[in-house]
C-alpha cells in the first residue's frame, strides 16, 4: 500500500470512531432520560485536603511536652499493719464497715504480755511493801538505839570517873552508836537498790502494757473497710505484711499505671481530664521498699495522685492523667506535620519567591503537634503540609 493510501484510510478509520462514539453517547443520554421518572442517581466525590497543596504561617505559640496515662477515680487507700510481731486473735469489724478514728479493727493475742504484767505488777508491789517494812524496822531500831543511848549518857553522869560500872556504860554506849551507824548505813544501801530496781520493774511494766494496748490495728482515719487479709485465730502474724485495706471516701485519687516515679517527681506540672473537666494532682511517692519489692516481681507499681475537686467525684470513672514534663510559651512554633527527617537533621519547604525552598531547622521541645523553632524560620513565614 502506498503512503497516501495508507494516510487516507487511517482519516477513513479516525471519522468512523468519533461517528461511533457520537451514536454510543447520545443512546446513553436516551437511556438516562428514560431512568430519570425513577430515580435520580447522585455521585458524590470526597477530596482528601492532606492531598491538596497547602501553607501555614509560622508563628508564635506554646508547647507542652506531656505523657498521657489512663487512670481510674478511687478513694484514697492505705494499708494497715500490726505494730509487732504476734499471734492472730480476731478481727473487728468487717469490710464494708464504716469505721471512726482511733477504732480498734484487729487485734493478737496477747495472753504471755498480760501474765507477764500480772508478774511484774506482784514484783512492783513485793518491792515497795519489802522497803516500806525493812526501812520502818531500822527506823524503829534506830529510835530505840536513841533512847538506850540517851539513857546510858545520864547513867554515865551520875557514875564515878573510873569505876567498874563506868567503863561498861561507856562500851554500851560505843556499841550503841555503832549500831545506830550501821542501821543508817543498810537504810542508805536499801534505798539506792530500791531506787535502782524499782524504776527498772516500772519501766518493764510500762513496755509490757504498752504491748497490751498497742498491738491492734486501729484506723488512722474516718473511713470504710475495704479488705480483711484472710487470717486465723492462733495463727502468726509478721508486722511486715498488711492485715486491713482501709479507704478514707472523703479524698479522691487518680491511680495509673506505667507512670514512672522518675516522670511524676519531676513533673512540672500534673492534672486528670474526668468528663471534659480539668483538675490540678498531686503524686502521692510510693514507699521506696514497695517500690523496689514490686519491680523485683516484675510488677508494675500504680501510681496515685491526689485530686481535690469542689464537688463529689463518682469511684470507678476512668480519667486521663496527664504529666507535664516541660513547657514553652509564646515560642515559634511549626507544625509537625510541615517537619520532616533527613538523617538527624529536620527541615521543611517554605514558600519563598522562586517557589518551594528546603529548609534545614533547628528545633526544640516537641509535643506531639508543634516543634518550638530555635532556627531556620522567622515569624510570618509560609512553610508547605503535602
Amino acid at each position: 500500500m502506498h503512503v497516501g493510501s495508507r494516510r487516507k484510510w487511517k482519516k477513513t478509520r479516525a471519522i468512523y470512531c468519533i461517528s461511533a462514539a457520537v451514536l454510543t453517547l447520545t443512546v446513553c443520554g436516551c437511556t438516562d432520560s428514560r431512568q430519570e421518572t425513577r430515580e435520580t442517581e447522585v455521585r458524590t466525590v470526597t477530596v482528601n485536603p492532606m492531598q491538596q497543596i497547602q501553607t501555614v504561617t509560622v508563628g508564635l505559640g506554646d508547647v507542652k511536652k506531656r505523657q498521657i496515662y489512663e487512670g481510674i477515680i478511687s478513694p484514697y487507700m492505705e494499708e494497715l499493719f500490726f505494730p509487732r510481731d504476734g499471734i492472730f486473735l480476731e478481727y473487728r469489724v468487717k469490710p464494708g464497715d464504716t469505721v471512726r478514728r482511733g477504732d480498734v479493727l484487729a487485734v493478737t493475742d496477747v495472753s504471755d504480755f498480760q501474765e507477764q504484767a500480772e508478774n511484774l505488777q506482784k514484783q512492783i508491789e513485793d518491792q515497795i511493801r519489802n522497803y516500806t517494812y525493812e526501812i520502818a524496822t531500822r527506823d524503829n531500831s534506830l529510835k530505840i538505839c536513841e533512847l538506850e543511848l540517851e539513857e546510858t549518857y545520864k547513867l554515865i553522869e551520875l557514875t564515878e570517873y573510873m569505876k567498874d560500872n563506868y567503863t561498861q556504860l561507856c562500851m554500851d554506849a560505843g556499841n550503841l552508836v555503832s549500831r545506830m551507824e550501821r542501821l543508817e548505813l543498810e537504810k542508805k544501801h536499801l534505798t539506792e537498790s530500791y531506787e535502782l530496781e524499782l524504776p527498772y520493774l516500772e519501766e518493764q511494766l510500762a513496755d509490757c502494757r504498752e504491748r497490751l494496748q498497742s498491738n491492734v490495728v486501729k484506723a488512722p482515719f474516718d473511713g470504710v473497710v475495704s479488705q480483711l487479709k484472710p487470717a486465723v485465730s492462733g495463727e502468726k502474724i509478721s508486722r511486715d505484711n498488711p492485715v486491713i485495706l482501709l479507704a478514707d471516701t472523703t479524698r479522691y485519687l487518680a491511680v495509673g499505671d506505667y507512670v514512672t516515679r522518675r516522670d511524676a517527681e519531676r513533673a512540672e506540672r500534673i492534672y486528670v481530664f474526668l468528663d471534659g473537666a480539668e483538675y490540678e494532682a498531686d503524686y502521692i511517692p510510693i514507699d521506696p521498699q514497695v517500690y523496689s519489692a514490686m519491680m523485683a516481681k516484675n510488677l508494675t507499681p500504680c501510681s496515685s495522685f491526689e485530686l481535690s475537686p469542689q464537688e463529689p467525684l463518682e469511684y470507678g470513672r476512668m480519667a486521663r492523667i496527664v504529666v507535664q514534663q516541660e513547657s514553652r510559651r509564646q515560642v515559634l512554633v511549626v507544625p509537625g506535620l510541615a517537619v520532616r527527617q533527613e538523617g538527624s537533621r529536620k527541615y521543611c519547604y517554605r514558600r519563598g519567591e522562586q517557589g518551594r525552598e528546603k529548609v534545614y531547622l533547628e528545633t526544640g521541645l516537641y509535643d506531639g503537634m508543634y516543634y518550638e523553632v530555635l532556627g531556620g524560620l522567622t515569624e510570618g513565614d509560609e512553610v508547605y503540609i503535602d
